[in-house]
């Protein structure tokens, strides 16, 4: 969520039921963020709770061979499936009553399709597993104007988080070999204590299948955040580095770029932004490395310079984790309310006006993080005595993903970041603030037409009939 939030507008605590005003207070919008998330998080975990990892109504979000001619075509019955709590729509845009009416053949479901040549060279021959990819993402005025009240002549006064879900393949091997191996692991556990242990918890509460498949997708990302330390000995002296050095309260944000690959091999690389990356230019029109924009900022510290670094997002940017370079700007005409970067964005960025373009504002260019990294390396340093460590779990986990992003609260009055220590007083490794993906399976079989296992959970309406 890359907002103008003076505090993660995810943190909250299980024990808190409701936040409680106070007259004559000031008003944070930490406490309305918490409010919001302590409700949203009990009525998600209710939905879990009640319906389990996943599951729909009927035959809600079924795959099913597409009548169209193209093999990498398949059919997505409409309604409405849920994923660890989270409630996902697909519903005609129309209205189902209409679309009956209009055009019986479109009730069945709305169509998708997969690109099998990339599987194939990802190592799938046929048979490719189909899954419910589901997250949030945050939407800004700039990229939505109708989050603005027109009455108040252009001030935005709040963003929103909508859910977004998307059906994804990847081929079956590693997937079908981790089942595997966690059925074994559950079975020699259960033999050896049998009763009422975790391993007989997991084996009989939880869909293999959904847990393989998450062990696969989640991130393995972690992180440590902290301010920088004095390196004297003398018990009376204070280094003036050994603390946080910022004027302002800031909300850090430090983002995975570039997940890295292997062939061939690069490391992977992150950007940051003092202010939650939450500053950025609703793009007009592109010509080449001319860009026009809505606004260059609403004031000196917003305006947008010479010199800053920006990215080129949009929609399909964004939804797809795609990296593109980032790029410096070169040039700024305020009066035509245009400028210039040291290159032509890529992959078509930004020039379709429907899909929300905007440029936003980081710190500096990528920095590459270190594969080899081990949690005694040196520290990296952003600003103001702000320092940062990555790290990653054991497989299968052991990758980043870009997208994935750590907030970090640096504060003046105590002149240090708010991050948890551990039991020895060291910044703990933590995962990922977000992108939260939660991931389920639908479908495994083959590829070119063929009608695939069905691996859903389904539930029927209570109410029935007299």
């Amino acid at each position: 969520m890359q907002g103008d939030f003076s505090w993660d507008p995810f943190n909250y605590s299980e024990a808190v039921s409701r936040v409680l005003f106070q007259q004559g207070r000031v008003q944070l919008d930490r406490d309305f963020n918490e409010n919001t998330e302590s409700l949203l998080r009990f009525l998600r975990g209710l939905g879990r709770d009640l319906i389990g990892a996943h599951g729909g109504v009927n035959d809600s979000f079924q795959i099913l061979p597409s009548d169209s001619q193209e093999n990498d075509t398949y059919l997505l019955r409409w309604g409405q499936y849920y994923v660890d709590g989270i409630r996902c729509m697909n519903l005609p845009k129309a209205g189902y009553w209409e679309t009956i009416q209009g055009d019986p053949k479109g009730t069945n479901g709305s169509s998708f399709t997969i690109d099998s040549a990339a599987l194939k060279l990802a190592g799938a021959v046929d048979s490719v597993l189909f899954y419910l990819d589901v997250y949030e993402r945050h939407v800004s005025s700039e990229q939505d104007d109708s989050i603005r009240e027109l009455a108040l002549l252009g001030p935005d006064t709040s963003s929103r988080a909508v859910v977004k879900w998307k059906v994804r393949a990847i081929p079956t091997r590693a997937f079908d070999e981790l089942v595997t191996k966690l059925q074994t692991t559950i079975n020699s556990v259960k033999f050896k204590a049998p009763g009422p242990t975790q391993a007989t918890w997991i084996g009989g509460g939880v869909d293999l299948n959904y847990l393989a498949l998450n062990l696969l997708l989640r991130t393995g990302a972690r992180m440590r955040a902290k301010a920088s330390e004095s390196e004297s000995t003398n018990p009376c002296t204070i280094a003036p580095e050994a603390r946080y050095r910022g004027t302002e309260n800031r909300l850090f944000r430090v983002e995975i770029h570039d997940h890295g690959h292997n062939v061939p091999v690069t490391p992977a690389t992150f950007k940051w932004s003092a202010d939650n990356a939450s500053i950025v230019y609703p793009i007009r029109k592109i010509e080449g490395a001319t860009v026009h924009l809505d606004s260059l900022g609403r004031d000196a510290r917003t305006q947008i310079c010479v010199n800053d670094w920006v990215e080129v997002v949009d929609d399909n940017v964004l939804e797809n984790g795609i990296a593109n370079r980032l790029l410096q700007v070169v040039w700024v005409s305020s009066d035509e309310m245009t400028v210039k970067l040291n290159h032509a964005p890529s992959g078509n960025a930004g020039n379709d006006k429907n899909l929300h373009p905007i440029l936003r504002r980081w710190a500096s260019d990528v920095i590459p993080i270190d594969t080899r990294q081990l949690p005694t390396d040196p520290w990296i340093d952003l600003t103001d005595g702000v320092q940062v460590q990555f790290s990653l779990v054991s497989p299968p986990q052991a990758t980043y993903r870009t997208g994935d992003y750590w907030l970090i609260a640096a504060r003046t009055a105590i002149g240090t970041v708010v991050w948890p220590n551990d039991d020895n007083g060291a910044p703990r490794a933590l995962p990922p603030n977000g992108v939260d993906h939660h991931y389920a399976p639908l479908a495994k079989g083959m590829l070119k037409g063929a009608t695939p296992t069905d691996l859903r959970f389904t539930f029927k309406p209570l109410a029935k009939g007299v």
